[in-house]
C-alpha cells in the first residue's frame, strides 16, 4: 500500500493484514491463484535483459520476486514497513536479492529522473486519495527513462461481483477496513496519458474466482472437495482464465485491469512542473 500521507488507522490495519497473509502467500491453498498471476505476468510484462526495474509499492514482494527471477535488477519500496520486511524475508528464502529495498511513498519516489527501464506499480494507486493520484502517476513516469515502460493496475470499477465479495470479507473481518478506489479502464488510461505516456497493451486478471472452493481475501481456501477434484477444477479454471482475460469486452469485468504505458523517446519532457499542473487541473 502507498499514499504519502501521515499513517492512519487504515495504514496500521493494512500492516496487520500484510503480516497475516505473509505466511500464506506460498501455501498450497493459494497455488491456483499464484499460477494464474504468474501466467498473467509472463503474458503481459516484457523486461529488457538485465534492465533496471522499480517495483513501486512492492507489498509482500510477489512481483519483485518475479522480476528478479527474470534476470532484472530490481529496486523496490513500499509505504508499509511490515510489507518491506516481508518482501525481504521472501526474497531471502528464494535466494534472491534486490538492489535496494526501502520504505518510501509513490508521491515522493527517492530516485532521480529517468532512472529505470521499467516501473511496476500493482495494487497501489487505488489506495492513493483521488486528488493525489495524478501526482503519484506523474512520479512513476518521472523516474522512467525515455522509451521505458510503466506497468500499472487498479481494481475494476465494473467488477461488481468482486466488489460484493470484498464488502462481505470486510464484514467478516478478513480484509482491512478503509477506502479502496475502484477505477474504470478509461480512468486508468487517462491518468497515464495525462502524465505524458502512450498507452499500449492491456490485460484483465481474474474474471471470476477459482471453482475449487471459497477463496477468502486473507488467502485461505474453504472447500470440502477431495484433492483429485480440486486439481481437475483448478486446471479448468486456469484454462478459462488465460483465455477470457484477453477479451476487450471482458477486461472491465475482471477483478484487476492491467495497462502497459510507454514514456515517449522524444518530445515534451515529463517534468515536475507539468506533473504539478496535472494535479490541479480500451486497449
Amino acid at each position: 500500500m502507498d499514499g504519502g500521507h501521515e499513517p492512519t488507522e487504515y495504514d496500521k490495519d493494512w500492516d496487520w493484514y500484510g503480516a497475516l497473509i505473509d505466511e500464506r502467500k506460498d501455501s498450497s491453498d493459494w497455488m491456483v491463484i499464484r499460477e494464474a498471476r504468474e501466467s498473467h505476468w509472463r503474458e503481459l510484462v516484457r523486461l529488457p535483459a538485465g534492465g533496471q526495474v522499480l517495483d513501486a509499492g512492492c507489498g509482500n514482494g510477489d512481483y519483485t520476486r518475479l522480476a528478479l527471477r527474470d534476470g532484472a535488477k530490481v529496486w523496490a519500496f513500499d509505504l508499509s514497513e511490515e510489507m518491506v520486511a516481508a518482501t525481504g524475508r521472501r526474497l531471502s528464502a528464494a535466494g534472491l536479492q534486490a538492489e535496494e529495498l526501502q520504505v518510501a511513498s509513490v508521491l515522493q519516489i527517492p530516485y532521480p529522473d529517468a532512472s529505470f527501464d521499467v516501473v511496476l506499480c500493482f495494487a497501489v494507486i487505488d489506495h492513493v486519495p483521488d486528488e493525489l493520484r495524478p501526482a503519484a502517476v506523474g512520479e512513476l513516469v518521472r523516474v522512467l527513462r525515455p522509451g521505458g515502460t510503466l506497468y500499472i493496475n487498479t481494481p475494476n470499477k465494473y467488477a461488481y461481483t468482486w466488489r460484493a465479495g470484498h464488502w462481505l470479507m470486510r464484514r467478516l473481518g478478513r480484509f482491512p477496513e478503509g477506502k479502496i478506489r475502484w477505477l474504470s479502464p478509461g480512468e486508468l488510461q487517462a491518468l497515464c496519458t495525462d502524465a505524458g505516456c502512450r498507452v499500449g497493451r492491456s490485460l484483465g486478471l481474474e474474471l471470476f474466482p477459482p471453482f475449487s472452493g471459497i477463496y477468502t481475501s486473507d488467502l485461505q481456501r474453504l472447500t470440502i472437495l477431495p484433492e483429485p477434484l480440486i486439481r481437475l477444477l483448478d486446471r479448468w479454471y486456469l484454462r478459462l482464465e488465460r483465455r477470457l482475460r484477453r477479451y476487450d469486452l471482458l477486461k472491465p469485468l475482471c477483478f484487476h485491469y492491467f495497462l502497459e504505458a510507454t514514456r515517449p523517446e522524444t518530445g515534451d519532457p515529463v517534468s515536475s512542473t507539468r506533473l504539478g499542473s496535472a494535479q490541479t487541473g480500451d486497449v
